[in-house]
């Protein structure tokens, strides 16, 4: 049966191409999250290029890629003749079947794009100094599959192991590890603690209450942060926290639903 089916696939993709018509197209739906600035000069797309939005404190608006290639992100520069041209900044690989993601951009090794002014894309200023010509990336899956509402997605990006305690929860999380505990509706705080691994003891580094705001699901991003003289001076851990809230977007209701609601 299953031969039969991919056969049929087979033939109507090759009748397709011989009658002219074009497949559809996989489309990914995505918002991106910056690592360690804000960068208002990324592009994306061909023919109409999209400005893309990327903060390190909230997720962007949701931006939609079709194609059947990687989504490529790109900088308008100029080059040495002072002309605008297109410099690469990342070119991200997206797998089979994932139809909503979250883009994490990290800077990457800049020293591969050659030094070129950013053409500034906005009117408040010239472009943002300190970004990165070129960008590393995470792609995480975003559907509600993985991340359903009711629950806060936990991620380690940082360098040490980290454990948590969220009112009863207790996880214990690797580097690159996720972990994900229950999310109550409409609860505002969450008791909470944090404590990382460093040199052999566990250290607290965290034990304020963590903020929910009511939405429907949550993401937090657990990272290095910033080199600091303080902490290496204390041999504290230096670990950043970003709370991200979320609330998925749903269909609207049917007319059937309507019908039903109102009959009630």
């Amino acid at each position: 049966m299953k031969s039969n089916r991919s056969s049929f696939c087979a033939t109507v993709t090759v009748l397709m191409i011989l009658l002219g018509i074009a497949p559809a197209a996989h489309a990914l739906q995505f918002r991106l999250l910056g690592w360690s600035s804000d960068d208002i000069d990324l592009l994306f797309g061909e023919k109409k290029p999209i400005e893309l939005s990327v903060s390190v404190s909230g997720f962007s608006p949701v931006y939609e890629f079709k194609g059947d290639g990687p989504l490529v992100l790109y900088k308008e520069v100029l080059n040495d003749k002072g002309l605008p041209v297109r410099q690469t900044a990342c070119t991200v690989t997206i797998p089979k079947g994932m139809e909503k993601g979250i883009l994490i951009l990290v800077p990457g090794d800049s020293s591969r794009a050659a030094s070129r002014k950013v053409v500034a894309r906005r009117h408040e200023g010239p472009a943002t100094p300190d970004a990165p010509l070129i960008y590393d990336y995470i792609l995480l899956d975003d559907s509600e599959a993985a991340r359903p509402s009711g629950t806060i997605e936990f991620h380690n990006f940082s360098s040490l192991p980290i454990a948590l305690k969220v009112e009863t929860h207790q996880v214990v999380l690797a580097p690159k590890e996720k972990a994900q505990v229950p999310l109550q509706p409409g609860v505002k705080r969450l008791a909470f603690r944090a404590a990382a691994q460093l040199g052999g003891k566990w250290k607290v580094f965290l034990t304020n209450p963590l903020t929910t705001r009511g939405p429907d699901r949550m993401m937090v991003v657990l990272r290095d942060g910033p080199p600091s003289s303080q902490s290496d001076a204390t041999g504290e851990p230096n670990i950043r926290m970003i709370s991200l809230y979320d609330w998925p977007a749903r269909p609207a209701p049917s007319t059937t639903q309507l019908l039903s609601s109102a009959s009630r």
